[in-house]
């Protein structure tokens, strides 16, 4: 029999289903209290980094699809504008309103996964199924422009690979229009269940000054109280000409949390509402990168980043004497740097809280295990 009140060592994961993806934690408790928590990652470690290296500038794309592989086309988003920066590539504007119609698209998928998966996780299949009904719809939406559901290799240097039509359109402003039915179901299931808010509210609180300590972007930062949105603050593509500001809570919490991919579910859904009505007939790209090789400047920096639903998604690209491939490619993954969170967000909670903590911070290893 243990000794009463003795401290032991608890392995949760690799392969829990809570810890949304491969990742282990070691846990010292004493009984069900969490004292010490130390995250070990690199158990899906692909080393994207380095096969790039190998790879001309076209043919990395599909790579960085394959990251946050629940926010695909945002991380070729940061990618090609990176190549346009250094070429002063002009994008047209129906591109750029198409590629914010993707990358909003994108944010309602991947924050309605996030919802569910903490729902789930908490003991609510329903939103979880529901949700998935309504992923499906996005993803038709993508299939009808791309040919593929999740990795869609869409955004190019200059522009997009193929064109929008009318019926796809439709089908957006469609999807959009009846959204509502799955948001009440969160609103009545999650939001407003007492169950899950004494699950959520209160557990894994964030401080605004230890999220920007630690360097943490996106929902996980604005539920704290700051309010950085790179849509916002960098103005990229057609952002600029879009009416929104970045939604921000102040408690920190779980609850905070995916309260806020509630609310930026639904402003999401007003920046598609805009680029529909700004969208106009015209080019999709102004540079012809399958006839031609990408040729970039010779030992250039550049650094481009882009708004995904888990936050700034950074590329660090460095050319050096070969034009035609980079000499070093480096990814800002929102996700490594909210796991670091863990070592002390997790200290004092019980085992409980741990579902409930990573289900509301919402990283994906893909993106953290590069």
């Amino acid at each position: 029999m243990p000794i009463q009140n003795s401290e032991y060592i608890l392995n949760y994961g690799p392969h829990h289903p809570s810890t949304h993806g491969i990742m282990r934690l070691v846990l010292n408790l004493q009984g069900e209290k969490i004292l010490a928590c130390t995250p070990e990652i690199g158990y899906l470690h692909r080393d994207v980094e380095k096969l790039v290296e190998d790879r001309n500038f076209l043919s990395i794309i599909p790579y960085i699809d394959r990251l946050d592989y629940l926010a695909p086309v945002i991380q070729e988003h940061a990618y090609v504008m990176a190549i346009e920066k250094l070429l002063n590539i002009k994008v047209p504007r129906r591109a750029l309103i198409i590629r914010a119609i993707f990358d909003e698209l994108t944010r309602i998928s991947s924050h309605i996964m996030a919802i569910g998966c903490l729902t789930y996780d908490l003991g609510c299949l329903s939103l979880f199924l529901y949700g998935f009904e309504e992923r499906e719809k996005i993803m038709d939406i993508f299939e009808a422009t791309t040919g593929a559901r999740m990795h869609l290799a869409y955004y190019v240097p200059g522009g997009v690979t193929d064109d929008v039509s009318r019926e796809t359109l439709n089908a957006i402003k469609l999807f959009i229009n009846k959204l509502g039915f799955y948001m009440d179901a969160v609103k009545k299931m999650a939001l407003n269940n007492r169950i899950f808010q004494q699950r959520t509210k209160g557990i894994g609180v964030i401080s605004k000054e230890i999220a920007i300590k630690n360097g943490i972007t996106g929902v996980n930062l604005r539920a704290s109280g700051e309010a950085y949105d790179i849509r916002r603050s960098v103005h990229y593509d057609i952002y600029n000409e879009l009416t929104f500001e970045p939604i921000t809570l102040n408690e920190g919490d779980c609850y905070a949390r995916n309260m806020l991919r509630f609310l930026e579910i639904e402003q999401s859904v007003w920046l598609i509402k805009q680029c529909l009505n700004l969208i106009e007939p015209g080019e999709i790209c102004a540079y012809d990168c399958f006839s031609k090789d990408i040729r970039l400047p010779k030992n250039s920096v550049i650094y481009s980043s882009t708004e995904t639903p888990r936050g700034e998604f950074g590329i660090h690209l460095f050319t050096g004497e070969e034009q035609s491939k980079p000499y070093r490619l480096r990814f800002r993954s929102p996700s490594f740097a909210t796991i670091q969170l863990l070592k002390t967000l997790l200290v004092g909670h019980t085992i409980p809280d741990i579902p409930a903590i990573l289900g509301s911070l919402d990283f994906v290893m893909g993106c953290c295990d590069r």
